[in-house]
């Protein structure tokens, strides 16, 4: 089945008017290169300069500079340089403001039809001053911050390097996590996707330096980009771009992320080396000697290493780099219990848990040990061949290897467990309706490398005129891993029999470890018998508790982009044209074999021949030692067993996306200015998918081709002519590109001729990607004192959203025959297509501030805080189908989020303390369904008994106190998670009506307190 969506005439005509205006711009230098002086020009002049900040020799982007007495502004670009025109002819004062640095006033002769070169050294406050160390911290990344969002025309968020402390383990999802709008997707203690706005965390844009970056989504059928991938120990600062300009990508409809990558010429300095040397360990199991039985099938270090190094080198006035290195380990013990809900209808036609009787399926207590380690090189070349032509090329490598740990026993309740009171009791007997205890290891390793490449060349024709090139090369590879490292996953059973126990007993459910005991009719076994693993047996001949699952991933992004921009600033009305386009191209190829074997019997002493006798630690939560078997020693003896295939599903994606963009900013007046123009892009995509370990599986294609028009216009006010008072907005057209996963088809044949059980599901050949249209409004107050609150709002109206439902025989029939397959072998099918509408609206508010008025010592002190709400409302004739839509895009989003970060310096102490809060949120899909069919009951779907995750409000503080010994050496010690604060989900009724319904799911301790020590430091 193909779809090719020709272009309309409608987009015909807008893209001829797009290609006339690009070629009127083009030709505009031409037009201009010849023209005569003005008169003007005659008596005015102008002055080009650079700002420094004297303390530090850092060059300051977001400086305003402005010509006292007149309506002249600029503002300084990130080389420091500003220009102004236009200035009359003699002696002027040109006063330069950026925040936390004092107001400098300089004098300057302005001769008539020349211009005039100077340097602005702004000497630091008081507060920032610290002469023996001269490392950057908080302050002065929330002043760099604060300069560079005033001077932005759009609305977007800045966030410096070192503005909230140290990064654990270098991922930059614990470092975007404290931006307002921001919530983050965990896996366990992993930071792993971003939502932006209330959006799903595959639509979020992730780019370097303007580039795109690929990802391998943990293998997955997903767009989204996982941060645990990369390192930030290149990136300068990073730009949260909110309202949408046609230089952006149109799929920006939570917003853009952009990394701006380090350079050589971000300083005057010709030379400058910066280094953090720490090590790190959880404050549960802090020891300086190996310990046995973590990771490994050798003992093993749990205090951690990590060191990062930044050198930064002009070797010319035109010649520089810039390098940067990281190694980070950081070891985790992240005990937990989970517990799973029998939610299948009782023999008596009822389902317990919505009559107010809940039975409980299994209970599982676990240690979850993981090992992370991250390490990045990153290059960047700035060659300046002219004053008016630069080079810059950078790279990076980054790999991240995980090796991680499940131990522990999972206690089954059977089908036939009861409940009286707190107590539930399992099944008796045997088979099925019986308990059961399984003694399960899950040893897993995750790795993976991305390499990113850019190179940009700009040119400047004039002052007025300038034309930029860029190409980029983006490959990211990511595996899981286990036999190849010479281990495996396994599990060993205990069932109940006479000379055992006859039932398992658990009291107190909502505790951090419940009451656990086994009976023998009503006569209590001692708990340690489950511990001894001569008491299990390891048999297995369905392949469920032995298993290999290598999988992999490769992503690849390409492309080129340029763009030209010329200024009429000759003109009442300053305007600047800026024409570009942009092409890239993504292919990703993904497969997920799962390898199984069968193992005769094992118990008693054979059994314990294959123990891990390092594996001697308590569980969780007190539950006390538990003889396990060792992953090693399973995979030497049995590694010839792994002979079934019991999966491999392959998926192969290209996309093309082609771009071309007018964009036009206007300075009607000295106090506003507006920003508008047209977006054309056109998407492709071309992806199969087929379970080759399915004998009834086929080959499944789809083709997709849309092209459409996104418009957008946005504005900056400054009311009153009041420079520290900025009003922005924006309204725009974005899109929202299908997720792999909505795309994909699979097709199942019949079992055998004439069974005709088939199943195909299949996306719509008319689906097409969700618009949204975007509202958005902000107000900014910038204070004297390197400081601003701001409040942001946003609306978006989001169309087309995916849903699923199922097919006629008509369809069917169509679909079959479209695929090339004989509509005879199918019975059912679904089909993913447009669905409703819904509506996300947003309040950010966020306030920042160094509080040097106050008198000391409370002068050192500094704060940002902000608050973040989302509220997602779908519009759908069937209601339940528009909650489906509603926790669609509600699912990894945190309804509300808050941050506050707190900055004390005293001399040469610093301690900085940072709080990350967010409150109870939808968390995965439905576990539970409803009676008997196991799907959502749409002939009546008052009756619909589905369970959704949610995970619990949490709260983070973590403290670091550093004493600046030197201007060289600064010792810092650093507390995360001080309070010790777990991470809870649980399990809650679907539909209104059933919200009551709560049961607990998962309980998790990351282990913490973590501790770090650690120097830092600057040459």
């Amino acid at each position: 089945m193909t779809q090719s969506t020709r272009v309309s005439p409608r987009i015909a005509r807008g893209l001829r008017k797009l290609a006339a205006a690009s070629a009127l711009v083009l030709l505009t230098p031409s037009l201009q290169v010849h023209a005569a002086p003005s008169a003007a020009q005659a008596t005015t002049g102008s002055v080009t300069g650079r700002v420094v900040d004297s303390a530090t020799g850092k060059y300051l982007e977001g400086a305003e500079i402005s010509v006292e007495g007149t309506t002249l502004h600029a503002t300084s670009q990130r080389s420091g340089g500003f220009t102004l025109s236009n200035i009359p002819a003699g002696a002027q004062t040109l006063v330069i403001n950026y925040p936390g640095l004092e107001t400098k006033r300089q004098a300057v002769n302005i001769a008539a039809g020349a211009g005039t070169d100077i340097i602005a050294r702004l000497e630091p406050s008081d507060v920032i001053q610290l002469n023996e160390f001269r490392v950057n911290g908080a302050k002065q990344g929330m002043a760099q911050a604060i300069a560079m969002q005033k001077a932005s025309v759009q609305t977007k968020l800045v966030a410096a390097a070192d503005q909230f402390g140290e990064v654990s383990e270098g991922n930059v999802g614990e470092y975007l996590k404290f931006l307002p709008g921001v919530s983050v997707d965990y896996n366990v203690n992993d930071a792993r996707g971003i939502s932006l706005r209330g959006l799903s965390t595959a639509y979020t844009i992730v780019a370097v330096d303007g580039t795109p970056m690929a990802g391998t989504s943990s293998m997955d059928d997903t767009r989204r980009f996982e941060f645990e991938q990369i390192a930030m120990n290149n990136v300068e600062t990073t730009e949260l771009y909110k309202t949408v300009t046609p230089d952006i990508p149109a799929s920006s409809t939570a917003g853009f992320v952009n990394f701006v990558t380090k350079s050589a010429f971000d300083s005057e300095e010709v030379q400058r080396l910066t280094y953090n040397v720490s090590l790190s360990a959880p404050s549960t199991n802090v020891s300086l000697s190996k310990q046995g039985g973590v990771w490994g099938n050798e003992k093993e270090y749990l205090i951690r290493p990590s060191v990062e190094m930044n050198y930064a080198r002009r070797i010319t006035d035109k010649l520089g780099i810039n390098i940067n290195y990281r190694l980070s380990e950081k070891y985790d013990d992240s005990p937990r219990t989970t517990a799973n809900w029998n939610v299948a209808s009782n023999p008596t036609g009822t389902n317990t848990i919505f009559t107010g009787t809940p039975r409980l399926l299994n209970y599982a207590v676990r240690s979850e040990e993981k090992l992370t380690h991250r390490e990045a090189l990153a290059g960047k070349l700035d060659y300046h061949l002219s004053d008016t032509t630069r080079i810059s090329i950078s790279g990076q490598w980054n790999w991240y290897d995980l090796n991680f740990t499940q131990r522990g026993p999972t206690f089954g309740f059977g089908t036939s467990a009861t409940v009286t009171g707190d107590t539930y009791t399992s099944g008796a007997g045997t088979g099925a309706a019986a308990g059961s205890i399984t003694n399960g290891v899950l040893y897993r390793n995750k790795y993976g490398t991305t390499w990113h490449f850019n190179g940009t060349i700009v040119h400047d024709f004039s002052p007025n005129s300038k034309a930029s090139f860029t190409t980029y090369y983006s490959r990211a590879n990511g595996q899981y891993r286990d036999t190849s490292k010479g281990f495996i996953s396994s599990s060993s059973v205990m069932n109940p029999g006479a000379s055992t126990y006859s039932n398992i007993k658990l009291s107190d459910l909502g505790a951090e470890l419940p009451s656990i005991q086994l009976v023998q009719g009503t006569t209590p076994v001692p708990l340690d018998y489950i511990r001894d693993l001569g008491n299990y047996t390891f048999s297995n001949t369905t392949g469920t508790g032995f298993q290999s699952r290598p999988w992999s991933a490769i992503d690849t992004k390409k492309g080129v982009s340029g763009d030209y921009m010329y200024k009429f600033d000759e003109i009442k009305t300053p305007v600047t044209l800026k024409a570009g386009f942009a092409l890239d191209n993504v292919v990703r190829f993904i497969e997920r074999p799962d390898l199984r074997g069968t193992i005769p019997a094992i118990t008693g002493s054979a059994l314990e021949a294959l123990a891990d006798p390092k594996y001697t630690r308590d569980v969780a939560f007190g539950f006390g030692s538990y003889g396990v078997v060792d992953p090693f020693k399973v995979w030497d003896a049995y590694k010839n067993n792994l002979t079934f295939v019991a999966l491999d599903d392959v998926r192969e994606f290209h996309e093309k996306n082609n771009a071309g963009y007018l964009r036009g900013d206007i300075d009607v007046t000295s106090n506003l200015q507006f920003v508008g123009g047209l977006r054309w892009e056109q998407h492709k995509i071309d992806a199969e998918a087929q379970s080759k370990a399915n004998a009834r599986s086929k080959l499944a294609q789809v083709n997709l081709d849309y092209s459409e028009l996104y418009p957008s216009l946005s504005f900056k006010y400054n009311p009153w002519g009041n420079r520290n008072l900025v009003v922005r907005g924006g309204v725009s057209r974005t899109v929202g590109h299908p997720d792999y996963v909505d795309v994909l088809p699979t097709i199942t044949s019949e079992s055998f001729t004439g069974a005709k059980d088939g199943t195909i599901n299949v996306p719509d050949p008319k689906l097409k990607p969700y618009f949204s249209k975007n509202l958005d409004l902000s107000i900014d107050y910038y204070f004297k004192h390197s400081g601003v609150v701001s409040v942001y709002g946003y609306l978006k109206e989001v169309e087309n959203y995916f849903i699923s439902r199922g097919m006629t025989a008509a369809e069917i029939t169509q679909v079959a025959t479209d695929y090339g397959y004989n509509p005879a072998e199918f019975n059912a099918g679904s089909v993913t297509e447009n669905g409703g509408k819904s509506r996300l609206m947003g309040v950010e508010v966020s306030f920042a501030q160094n509080l040097t008025y106050l008198p000391k010592p409370f002068d050192g002190l500094s704060i940002q805080a902000n608050y973040t709400y989302v509220d997602v409302k779908a519009k759908d004739e069937n209601p339940y189908r528009a909650l489906d839509l509603e926790y669609s895009q509600l699912r990894a989003v945190s309804p509300q989020t808050a941050n506050l970060i707190l900055n004390y310096r005293w001399r040469g102490f610093t301690v900085t303390s940072t709080t990350n809060w967010v409150a109870p949120s939808l968390f995965g899909g439905f576990v539970a369904t409803t009676f008997f069919t196991g799907t959502a009951n749409t002939a009546n779907p008052a009756l619909d008994t589905r369970l959704a995750i949610y995970r619990d409000e949490k709260a983070t503080t973590d403290l670091k106190v550093e004493y600046a010994v030197n201007q060289h050496v600064s010792v810092y010690f650093l507390v995360r998670n001080i309070f010790n604060s777990q991470r809870i989900d649980y399990y809650r009724g679907y539909l209104p009506q059933n919200r009551d319904i709560v049961l607990p799911f998962n309980r998790y301790e990351f282990g913490e307190p973590h501790l770090t020590l650690g120097v830092r430091g600057r040459f």
